[in-house]
């Protein structure tokens, strides 16, 4: 079957002249890409790296983290990013979590991996090489392009989103992303047109980016633009300098683009084709006022999760701006199957009722990795239970209601914490909203709510509750509100509200 390897190598020989990527300072064609692979492969080879191996990397989102990615899958080993907003700790613990013999540390992470290697936090002896000298003599190695490479091999190994504690490391083989690949050129059209260009502007350490972003572009021989911080008045002027098609963004970004104007710019109107985004559903009057600014635009809607490699449903063009879906996550990719599962017996669900998303194909993960126990907690005979709730409307479309371990068990009553929040980004003055079930003596679990007001408003925590008993029963009313400024929400790379880190916060 067909590996990542045999995508550098079809790449240099198809359109070895056809640039791959630009970082903002570097260019590489996809012919100088994969022979700056090929050698990285040979010097860690000289450095004792066998196939099967894993291989850290701590680095933004630069030439530095794609060439890396593909020399150490030519290398047979598995490329492990490293989420670079660690602490520490935290990536002591990613590299002794995955193994890694040797790390790659790119510009600007000097001083955090040295912090590591002064501590006593690793488990074992740790070969790093620094972007600079170090790595240009890992370059001048002889390339190397045999290093036998199968489908059920590890290409990667990325982390969860941790937000429970430590991150695992989800292990992904060639088949699983190459077909999440597929998944999104044939159905979401990423690297699907003739000279797409891709803006990247999540971390890579992401699978959002990494996989649902720049892997579809280069293996149909497409290009990407790496952007390292998210900033609206930038990304507009790459959009219009670098000729960018489409992009993927969460849905703070993108009002964040809504807010500073930056959507209304000539080169959203010439070139741009599709906005995709995820990680959270982005309200209607959001998508009202994208579609207003660029009309020609084509919206896409994704859910996913790490372990399913990632994507698992998609939302359409033509179903984004259909009030009667509004908050649905649609229906799943070509080569994806979704069933909705009960939570205790797991009976299948019938129309309508609440059930856990349960996915099968050839794009789920291998396992966490050296967790064999955890493994089997949620791959079961061949179906991933994901731990969210959804329902499913008699066309098939889907609906997300919450994470399991986020239902709120309240006076008897079972409260999905996504409806009260979803209900309250309807309401003018709310930016952000989490809803929390806090333990009480008296109801088992109490609802609470922290909502960021946004910029240029004023609300009460009465006139929210009000707003809130109009619409829902009232034990499903936050029995606490409280009120914070519009950034004062705790977000993951991803674009995801960290509910563990406002229960500290708040002392919850």
């Amino acid at each position: 079957m067909f590996t990542l390897v045999d995508a550098i190598r079809r790449n240099e020989r198809l359109v070895p002249q056809r640039e791959a990527i630009f970082d903002g300072t570097r260019r590489l064609t996809h012919g100088e890409l994969a022979d700056r692979a090929w050698r990285i492969a040979a010097g860690l080879r000289a450095r004792g790296v066998e196939p099967g191996d894993t291989v850290g990397v701590l680095a933004g989102n630069t030439a530095f983290s794609i060439e890396t990615f593909l020399g150490i899958v030519a290398a047979g080993a598995a490329f492990v990013p490293y989420n670079w907003r660690w602490a520490t700790e935290e990536l002591a613990h990613g590299i002794n979590e995955t193994g890694a013999r040797v790390v790659l540390v790119g510009d600007g992470f000097d001083a955090a991996i040295a912090e590591v290697l002064a501590g006593d936090g690793l488990e074992a002896p740790v070969a790093v090489v620094h972007e600079g000298d170090e790595f240009d003599h890992l370059l001048r190695s002889e390339p190397i392009k045999d290093v036998p490479v199968q489908a059920s091999d590890a290409a990667c190994i990325l982390f969860t989103g941790g937000t429970t504690g430590f991150s695992k490391g989800v292990v992904l083989s060639h088949s699983a992303i190459l077909t999440n690949a597929v998944n999104e050129i044939a159905d979401c059209r990423i690297g699907g047109r003739p000279n797409d260009r891709g803006l990247v502007v999540t971390p890579l350490f992401h699978s959002a980016a990494l996989l649902c972003w720049f892997l579809p572009h280069y293996v149909t021989g497409n290009s990407s633009v790496l952007v390292h911080k998210f900033v609206e008045e930038e990304i507009a002027d790459l959009v219009a300098r670098e000729s960018i098609t489409n992009m993927f963004l969460v849905p703070n970004m993108i009002r964040r683009m809504l807010k500073s104007g930056t959507f209304d710019t000539d080169g959203f109107r010439n070139n741009f084709k599709a906005l995709h985004t995820g990680a959270g559903l982005l309200r209607m009057p959001d998508k009202l006022a994208v579609s207003a600014l660029i009309p020609d635009v084509d919206l896409f809607f994704r859910y996913g999760l790490t372990e399913a490699g990632p994507m698992v449903t998609r939302l359409l063009p033509q179903d984004m701006l259909r009030p009667e879906i509004d908050g649905s996550i649609g229906t799943e990719y070509l080569l994806t199957e979704v069933e909705l599962r009960d939570l205790y017996d797991g009976a299948p669900t019938a129309v309508g009722e609440i059930g856990e998303i349960c996915v099968r194909g050839p794009n789920l993960m291998t396992g966490y990795f050296g967790r064999p126990e955890a493994t089997k907690e949620v791959l079961d005979n061949g179906w991933l239970r994901t731990g969210d709730l959804a329902v499913r409307d008699e066309n098939g479309y889907l609906y997300f209601r919450d994470r399991a371990k986020d239902m709120i068990k309240t006076g008897g009553e079972n409260v999905y914490s996504s409806e009260i929040e979803q209900l309250l980004h309807t309401h003018p003055a709310v930016m952000e909203a989490a809803v929390l079930g806090v333990p009480s003596e008296e109801w088992d679990e109490e609802v609470r709510a922290v909502i960021a007001v946004r910029p240029g408003q004023t609300v009460t925590e009465t006139e929210i509750a009000t707003f809130l008993r109009k619409h829902l029963a009232g034990y499903k009313v936050p029995k606490m509100i409280a009120l914070v400024g519009p950034n004062a929400l705790p977000m993951n790379p991803s674009g995801k509200i960290v509910k563990t880190n406002i229960r500290a916060t708040m002392g919850w």
